[in-house]
């Protein structure tokens, strides 16, 4: 981990529109101790903007609503304002950063895009990975950098690809040095990301994996927990799953696990989204307050709907924690989400950040 790590900010860059004169930038941001945010660092491209216009603390019912517990939430959002004629042009298309000031200090980086070209999937396909499609791929870009310093050139496996909504973002971040591959089971969503996201960053490659599913691929002939990655061992700096083990059984979780340290290089990192059961959580879920219903023990698992487990599956924090040490890994981070009705939470889910030894 870095030694000196960004500080800790709670917030999103929601929109990024282009008007008649100028470009808009909306959303919400505040410090988790409770700090002032003093102005804002922003970056396009590779152009850092030092003239726009902020509006800044403005009122946040919506935020407050949320995130009740969390500092400021009553007065986080700003509108940020560009002039047209300071972006230079060749900085569409590309990624746009903006980095809360805190006492003088950078806080983590909030991420979006300015006018993105790259091809998104059908309504439905988008849907079919939970949708907000273009704001989770950079919402996660901002934990993979801040959380997990993922740098441009590493080499990157996202276990679980769906139709590329994380490689989406990736593709405007990684350069032309790094390697990113994705397996998914749903064959459909691999040939499309094949057919574009391939065709426009030709280090990204997309395999299909013919694993069985109850929910997404009846008709797969391999058995999810003796699946073996199709990658040679310590390939990839950085290995990440976005709700994968959210649909998997407690078994296949472990060999996934295993999995993961075998293709990581020493020092590597893992990042990986999941439901926790603790104290905590099991407590609101009990109470009416969790949007998952995990109350039905499986196989050592959790799920909410006994016809179908794999659509909402939950584990012990206790028996993660169990399988990740017995394979050397250190937990560098653990984020708790706002998945059972907790608040305040880093995301939806709960996030692990596992990291292999060198």
């Amino acid at each position: 981990m870095d030694s000196n790590p960004p500080l800790k900010i709670q917030g999103c860059l929601g929109d990024v529109t282009l008007e008649q004169d100028h470009v808009c930038l909306k959303g919400w941001v505040t410090s988790i101790a409770g700090e002032p945010i003093e102005g804002f660092k922003l970056i396009i491209g590779d152009q850092e903007i030092t003239q726009f216009k902020l509006e800044n603390n403005l009122p946040s019912p919506d935020v407050y609503q949320l995130f009740p517990t969390l500092p400021n939430s009553n007065q986080a959002r700003f509108l940020i304002h560009i002039p047209l004629e300071v972006i230079a042009p060749e900085q569409f298309n590309h990624l746009v950063q903006l980095i809360p000031l805190v006492n003088g200090e950078e806080g983590e980086i909030l991420f979006n895009l300015l006018e993105s070209s790259l091809p998104v999937p059908e309504k439905e396909d988008r849907l079919g990975v939970g949708g907000s499609f273009k704001f989770v791929a950079c919402d996660f870009l901002g934990h993979f950098i801040n959380k997990a310093q993922l740098k441009p050139h590493e080499s990157i496996l996202d276990a679980g690809c769906g139709v590329g909504r994380i490689a989406y973002s990736l593709a405007y971040y990684l350069d032309d040095t790094a390697r990113y591959e994705g397996f998914d089971i749903v064959e459909k969503w691999i040939n499309w990301n094949q057919s574009v996201i391939h065709q426009h960053r030709p280090n990204f490659n997309f395999q299909w994996a013919n694993i069985y599913n109850k929910r997404y691929n009846t008709e797969g002939t391999i058995k999810v927990e003796n699946y073996s990655f199709p990658y040679a061992d310590e390939q990839f700096d950085f290995v990440f799953l976005t709700s994968v083990f959210t649909h998997l059984y407690a078994n296949a979780v472990q060999n996934y696990l295993k999995e993961i340290y075998r293709v990581l290089k020493p020092g590597g990192r893992c990042l990986c989204t999941l439901f926790l059961l603790n104290e905590e959580s099991e407590a609101l879920i009990k109470s009416g307050k969790s949007s998952q219903n995990l109350i039905h023990e499986i196989e050592d698992s959790f799920c909410s709907d006994l016809e179908i487990p794999e659509a909402s599956m939950g584990h012990r924090e206790t028996s993660v924690m169990q399988w990740v040490e017995a394979l050397d890994f250190t937990v560098s981070a653990k984020y708790y989400g706002l998945w059972c009705g907790r608040t305040p939470g880093t995301s939806y889910q709960d996030m692990l950040i596992l990291k292999k030894p060198k």
